[in-house]
């Protein structure tokens, strides 16, 4: 196992992620999953570099910008209509002239505003902004750094716009979401803001209380605060952090259900991983024979196999023997999103882009604009659709174990249905294992692609679209049924393991888990009720304090 904990495993990613900034510096290029969770959750200070040449850059292309402006360049977004109506170029009259109209062309974004339904959490919201600081550093986008400055202060008052979920097709970025940032920003009549404790203000009470300037939009800026896919960026690098350590709990618990099925450790012998070498199965062996060793529950059987009782089968089930296999290739996804998520998160996705110097073609004129398709939102709504197949292989394997655990004639002489012997009907876990086949068929349907369901949208314009965050809406909902899908298997492999003979045959590197659940929800010896000891251990999985355990007592 010490050769699994490196620095590219699972394990080591999740404990990197965790530890926690003191603050987190912009400077356009290298934040982290884990900076966007602790600004988004932990509420951690955010400064902007003072490299003079980040702010001369983004100083030299507002510049530019401008001056194209003032002689009647058409420039999307500038001096044209949006989308569509690009075609509605407004370049007539004198150069001031020309400069009022293309403010009043930014300001007139405020249209994309149309967000509704539930609120976004307030972690969504700020590593949304977070990243849209970050991104408009590059000096590409023709932003002014003042008003970078403003976001930043919004972010360090501990204040959130409150922003709605409905609305982006992840196309032109997630427009209607960042709008509402930007009309917080401006400290527009009717926008909301939230504190810390979710009291709710109005932007513009709660800006001015805490000294926090209004912005004013500058040609291009309006566009270029909206324009850009960093909420699908943001949504997607906390489920991906959720996912990963439900995925980690979610593997001790798979390890359990070994013990309590009395499995082997064979099915994880390293020679298998040697025969057909996936690095994410590897890994998922490695980590197996860690958690098992010493199990007085799993044969031991590393060295060769032990004589089997007659009748008992010589070889585990698929949902045992398959584990590493079965989510090996999860261990590449879940390392493919992280990289993923990190790319996007410090890449400039606004339209359109000015050349600086460096990126020109040959022959090319630097400080011209480019307009093309950064904002569209493919590898998020990617990275959301394998997260939410990752959550929902994770609720099927447990149902797999949950069905063999209550069933007598698989489960290796545990009673039907994990019933003591006070339990009349013998039914004690029947109403837990049906629930489990629910929440595998409702995640199924959570997991079907997004990303190949799209139309045709804005007068033909978007003709291709992302839908990011719409997967993500659904990777929330799915992530909810496999965190209660984990803790119902929780509390039916602590039944489990009292059934067996306690907890003292446990594994060394499982028993933690099992003496935890054990203090906070009492052994079945009559039929009762099972939803309030399910929602407990559901609580302590969402708030984080089973991972907390799972990091410093099994993994450390």
């Amino acid at each position: 196992m010490k050769k699994s904990i490196t620095e590219t495993s699972l394990v080591f990613l999740e404990k990197k992620y965790t530890t926690p900034s003191k603050e987190i510096k912009l400077r356009g290029t290298e934040i982290s999953l884990g900076d966007i969770v602790h600004v988004g959750r932990d509420y951690t200070k955010v400064s902007i570099t003072n490299d003079p040449k980040i702010h001369k850059r983004v100083a030299a292309c507002f510049e530019h910008m401008m001056d194209q402006v003032r002689k009647g360049i058409p420039i999307y977004g500038c001096n044209t209509g949006y989308g569509a109506q690009a075609s509605h170029v407004l370049v007539n009259g004198t150069a001031k002239e020309r400069v009022e109209i293309a403010r009043r062309i930014s300001e007139g974004i405020a249209h994309i505003d149309v967000s509704v339904g539930p609120a976004f959490s307030q972690d969504i919201v700020r590593g949304a902004m977070l990243i849209r600081i970050n991104m408009l550093l590059q000096g590409l986008s023709a932003v002014k750094m003042s008003a970078l400055e403003i976001y930043k202060k919004i972010l360090n008052a501990s204040l959130t716009p409150v922003v709605h979920m409905y609305g982006g097709i992840g196309a032109s970025g997630d427009l209607a979401h960042n709008c509402r940032v930007l009309n917080a920003a401006r400290q527009m009549k009717g926008v909301r803001v939230q504190e810390k404790n979710g009291k709710i203000h109005e932007a513009k009470d709660i800006f001015t209380k805490n000294n926090i300037p209004q912005l004013i939009l500058d040609p291009k800026a309006g566009l270029g605060l909206v324009n850009g896919d960093n909420f699908s960026t943001s949504m997607a690098a906390h489920l991906a952090f959720d996912t990963l350590q439900l995925f980690l709990i979610h593997q001790v618990v798979g390890a359990m259900s070994v013990e309590m099925l009395t499995g082997t450790d064979r099915s994880f012998h390293q020679m298998l991983a040697f025969a057909r070498p996936h690095e994410g199965q590897k890994e998922m062996a490695d980590l197996y024979r860690f958690l098992l060793a010493g199990s007085g529950y799993a044969h031991q059987e590393l060295k060769g196999h032990v004589h089997r009782p007659e009748g008992v089968k010589v070889q585990d089930s698929y949902s045992l023997r398959g584990i590493a296999q079965y989510h090996g290739v999860n261990v590449e996804k879940l390392k493919w999103i992280f990289k993923t998520i990190e790319i996007n998160a410090n890449s400039v996705s606004d339209n359109p882009l000015w050349v600086i110097p460096e990126y020109t073609h040959a022959g090319e004129e630097p400080w011209q604009w480019v307009s093309g398709g950064n904002f569209l939102a493919m590898h998020m709504v990617e990275v959301m659709d394998s997260l939410r197949k990752i959550i929902t292989q994770i609720v099927k394997l447990n149902d797999r174990h949950l069905a063999r655990l209550v069933n007598r004639h698989e489960n290796n002489g545990l009673p039907p249905n994990l019933s003591d012997s006070a339990a009349l009907t013998q039914c004690a876990f029947k109403g837990a294992q049906i629930q489990s086949g629910m929440l595998d068929v409702y995640s199924s349907l959570l997991s079907i692609p997004v990303s190949t369901f799209f139309g045709v949208h804005e007068e033909g314009n978007q003709d291709i679209t992302a839908h990011s965050l719409t997967s993500g809406i659904l990777a929330i909902e799915n992530l909810r049924l496999a965190r209660y899908s984990t803790a119902q298997n929780l509390v039916a492999l602590a039944q489990a393991v009292d059934l067996r003979g306690g907890g003292k045959k446990l594994s060394p590197k499982t028993r933690p888990l099992y003496e935890y659940v054990r203090s906070k929800i009492r052994y079945v010896q009559k039929e009762r009720p099972l939803n309030n000891d399910i929602e407990d251990i559901y609580e302590d999985i969402k708030n984080g304090r089973i991972m907390e355990l799972v990091r410093n007592k099994i993994f450390s």
